[in-house]
């Protein structure tokens, strides 16, 4: 018996950060710092051109936000005593 989805999805394709930069409404420098900090990416080729799968990177950047201290909240740690 054959069991195959009747929908199938179609796969994700990878961008590059001029692409990834529109779809996520930034600039390829902003791009370029969120690699830095650790957003996935691969690289391909000789060239080592760099390519992203736009869900992962969203995704991860969702988090990065979602993060965040809130504006004003107090980040020194428990126990350290800041110098005014």
């Amino acid at each position: 018996m054959n069991h195959r989805p009747s929908v199938v999805a179609p796969l994700e394709r990878y961008v590059d950060a001029r692409e990834l930069a529109g779809l996520m409404g930034v600039s390829t420098r902003t791009v370029a710092r969120m690699v830095a900090a650790g957003m996935p990416s691969e690289t391909w080729g000789m060239a080592r051109t760099r390519r992203y799968l736009p869900s992962e990177a969203m995704a991860w950047a969702q988090e990065r936000v979602r993060m965040r201290p809130e504006p004003g909240r107090n980040i020194t740690p428990p126990g350290h005593n800041r110098r005014e």
